[in-house]
C-alpha cells in the first residue's frame, strides 16, 4: 500500500461520506439537515481508523447523554434563568478545560454543541424543545452509518503519524477554558435576549472554531480561521445559487461531491491546514443547508448570515488571541 493510495481513499471517504449524509438528510427533510454531514466531516477528519463498534456505541452514548442532560437542565431551570446561565457557564468551562488539557476532544465538543444550542431553544420555543436533541442523536447515527458505508469500498488508511512535539503553552488550561466561556456565553445571551433562534448554526460553528483554535500557530492561523469561516459561508451561497438552476437530488449529489473532494484532499494530508479545511467545509454545509430550508431566502438575507458567521468568528478568535497576548506580555 502506498501513501498516495491511502490519501486517495481518505479523500474519497470524506467526499462520499459527507455527500451521502447531506443528501439523505435533505431527501428525508430533516431539520436541521446540516448536523449529520457536519458530524460526518468532523469524525472522518479526526478518527484515523474505521470506528469500531465500541467507539460508535460510545459516541452515541455521549451525544444522547449530553443532549438529554442539556434538555433536562434547561427545562427544569427555565424559570430561574440566572441559575441556568451560571450552570451552563460552569459546564462550558469544564468542557473547554477538558479539551485544552489534552483529553479526548470529541466528547467535550459534542457536549459544547448541546450546551450552546438546546438551552436557547428551550428558552425561546419550549414547545419545540425536544426537536433539537432528537435531531442531534439521529444525526450522529446517520454520520456513523455513512462512515461505515464509505469504508467498504475505500478501506485503506495511512500509517499513524507521530505526535507533534509538545510545545509549552503560552496560557494555562484554566485561562483558555475561561476564554471559551467568555466567547460562548455572551453569544448565547444575545440570542436569548433577542430571540434569535434562527442563527443557532452560528453558535455551532463558533463552538467548533473555539474548540479547534490553536494559540501556538499565531496570528496567521487566527486570520485563516476568520477567512475560512467567511469563505465557507460564501461557498455555501454559491452552491445554493447553482442548485436553484437545477433543484434535484442528483444535481445536488454532483455539486457536493465535486466540492467535498477538494476538501477531502486537503483533510487527508493532515497538518495545520486540515483543521482549517474542516472549519471551512462546515461553514459551507451550514449555510447551504439553511439556504435550502428557507422559504424566502434572498441574497441580502444570506449575506447577512455570512456576516454573522464572520463577526462571530472574529469575536471568537479575537478573544482567544487576547488571552494569548496577555499571557505572553
Amino acid at each position: 500500500m502506498s501513501t498516495n493510495d491511502a490519501t486517495l481513499h481518505a479523500a474519497l471517504r470524506f467526499a462520499v461520506g459527507v455527500t451521502l449524509a447531506f443528501v439523505v438528510s435533505e431527501a428525508m427533510r430533516w431539520s436541521p439537515s446540516f448536523l449529520a454531514p457536519v458530524f460526518t466531516a468532523v469524525l472522518l477528519a479526526n478518527l484515523p481508523i474505521r470506528p469500531t463498534l465500541k467507539m460508535a456505541v460510545g459516541l452515541m452514548v455521549v451525544i444522547t447523554v449530553a443532549s438529554l442532560f442539556s434538555l433536562a437542565m434547561a427545562s427544569l431551570l427555565r424559570g430561574t434563568p440566572t441559575v441556568l446561565f451560571g450552570l451552563i457557564a460552569l459546564c462550558v468551562f469544564a468542557a473547554f478545560h477538558a479539551i485544552v488539557s489534552g483529553r479526548p476532544a470529541l466528547p467535550a465538543m459534542l457536549l459544547l454543541i448541546c450546551l450552546a444550542t438546546i438551552p436557547v431553544v428551550v428558552m425561546i420555543a419550549p414547545d419545540q424543545a425536544g426537536i433539537l436533541p432528537a435531531a442531534l442523536i439521529r444525526s450522529m447515527l446517520v454520520a456513523l452509518l455513512a462512515i461505515q458505508v464509505v469504508y467498504v469500498p475505500w478501506p485503506l488508511t495511512a500509517a499513524p503519524r507521530p505526535p507533534p512535539p509538545a510545545a509549552a503553552r503560552s496560557a494555562s488550561p484554566g485561562a483558555l477554558a475561561a476564554a471559551g466561556v467568555a466567547i460562548v456565553m455572551p453569544l448565547m445571551l444575545v440570542y436569548l435576549l433577542f430571540g434569535l433562534a434562527d442563527v443557532l448554526p452560528v453558535m455551532i460553528a463558533t463552538v467548533m472554531l473555539v474548540a479547534n483554535f490553536d494559540l501556538q500557530r499565531g496570528r496567521m492561523h487566527a486570520l485563516g480561521m476568520i477567512v475560512g469561516n467567511t469563505v465557507g459561508g460564501l461557498l455555501g451561497l454559491l452552491l445554493h445559487s447553482l442548485l436553484v438552476t437545477t433543484p434535484t437530488l442528483p444535481f445536488l449529489c454532483v455539486l457536493m461531491f465535486a466540492v467535498l473532494l477538494g476538501f477531502g484532499q486537503r483533510t487527508s494530508v493532515g497538518g495545520p491546514s486540515a483543521g482549517l479545511a474542516v472549519l471551512t467545509c462546515n461553514a459551507m454545509l451550514i449555510i447551504l443547508s439553511t439556504a435550502i430550508s428557507s422559504d424566502a431566502g434572498t441574497l441580502s438575507l444570506w449575506l447577512i448570515r455570512v456576516l454573522q458567521f464572520t463577526l462571530a468568528g472574529a469575536f471568537a478568535v479575537g478573544t482567544m488571541s487576547l488571552v494569548w497576548h496577555r499571557r505572553e506580555a
